[in-house]
């Protein structure tokens, strides 16, 4: 063998000793198993004296009704919620009379006493009521928490102009209340 030929065998020797010598490492992994990944929710229940309905008779011209309590309750499950309720017109007997129907509606959160002293978030027709948590700044809170209600107290009045052709007129509507996760820009998915 000649010399280039032994000193190129042994720079290959050396070179597959060293590639051999560092390719030995110490490792270690540890594993953090079974993680569950479980979506939120939206739920809100509707409590107090009229969360069941309701039957208001005998109403006269000009004559608020008592109050009638209603309690926006975020269950302890639920995210954040931003709120609205309105009402729809389900039936009338007589045309016209669901449009004599006024409303006066208070709020507060729970345990504050003297409903009549709480501020007032609408006054005005029936058909036309809208509470949005959202747009009453400074009256409701923007967003109701978990595990927190919210009270109101709701009276309502035939309007003073109401005339004889009403009399014994009925009227049905559905008070509907949606509740959405604080961070959506709307109100649906």
């Amino acid at each position: 063998m000649t010399k280039i030929t032994k000193s190129l065998v042994m720079i290959a020797l050396v070179a597959v000793l060293a590639i051999g010598a560092t390719g030995a490492y110490f490792t270690d992994q540890e594993t953090v198993a079974g993680n569950t990944f479980t979506a939120g929710q939206v739920d809100i229940d509707i409590r107090g004296a009229c969360s069941t309905p309701q039957n208001f008779t005998n109403m006269a011209p000009g004559v608020w009704t008592a109050p009638c309590h209603y309690e926006i309750y975020n269950l302890a499950n639920s995210l954040p919620v931003k709120y609205r309720f309105y009402n729809s017109k389900v039936s009338e007997s007589v045309a016209g009379y669901y449009n004599k129907l006024n409303v006066i509606v208070r709020h507060t959160h729970a345990g504050t006493a003297n409903p009549g002293s709480w501020p007032i978030v609408y006054q005005g027709q029936l058909k036309n009521l809208l509470v949005d948590s959202t747009t009453t700044s400074g009256i409701i809170s923007t967003s109701l928490g978990t595990n927190i209600t919210h009270v109101y107290y709701m009276e309502f009045q035939l309007d003073p102009s109401t005339g004889n052709a009403y009399q014994a007129a009925t009227a049905t509507a559905d008070f509907i209340f949606d509740a959405t996760q604080t961070n959506n820009p709307g109100w649906s998915q």
